[in-house]
């Protein structure tokens, strides 16, 4: 194993990593109740940037915080709008994992696929395919997008 013949006594209690603050884990969320009035689950923007969708859950690294990303022009607006929502699914679909029979959580995350839905029909009408699977028509347009490495004075994070 990893640790096998080595003199190495791992103290984790030297980590000290919260910094003396207790920090409560609410670890029985299946008690919660989560609508869209509830604050304990985040819009698909802010758990996104923060990246995750429970507030509760959140704890930030030291002083650091999350970097509020502003697309600059409609195509980074468009595609950040697919990824808010591709997130929130992912991480809700986490969560239903662990308690399938939480209905709120279940129509919100239902709410989030109509919304990617929709986003990623509205950026691929604007922009063309986001994946090489929804090229259409006789040519491969694929090719034919920005790369990722490619200045179209936009936005670092989008």
């Amino acid at each position: 194993m990893l640790f096998d013949n080595n003199n190495v006594d791992l103290d984790f209690a030297l980590l000290n990593l919260t910094n003396g603050v207790k920090v409560p884990m609410n670890m029985n969320m299946a008690n919660k109740t989560f609508d869209k009035s509830n604050p304990n689950i985040l819009p698909a923007k802010d758990g996104f940037l923060r990246g995750n969708m429970f507030k509760n859950e959140y704890m930030p690294y030291k002083n650091l915080t999350y970097v509020d990303i502003r697309p600059r022009n409609e195509r980074e607006a468009k595609l950040f709008n697919v990824m808010q929502y591709s997130f929130a699914i992912n991480d809700l679909n986490l969560y239903l994992d662990l308690h399938p029979d939480d209905r709120e959580v279940m129509a919100l995350f239902e709410e989030f696929v109509k919304n990617e839905k929709e986003a990623k029909k509205e950026y691929m009408e604007s922009y063309g395919p986001l994946t090489v699977t929804k090229t259409k028509g006789n040519k491969f347009t694929w090719i034919d997008n920005p790369w990722p490495w490619e200045d179209l004075g936009g936005n670092i994070y989008v």
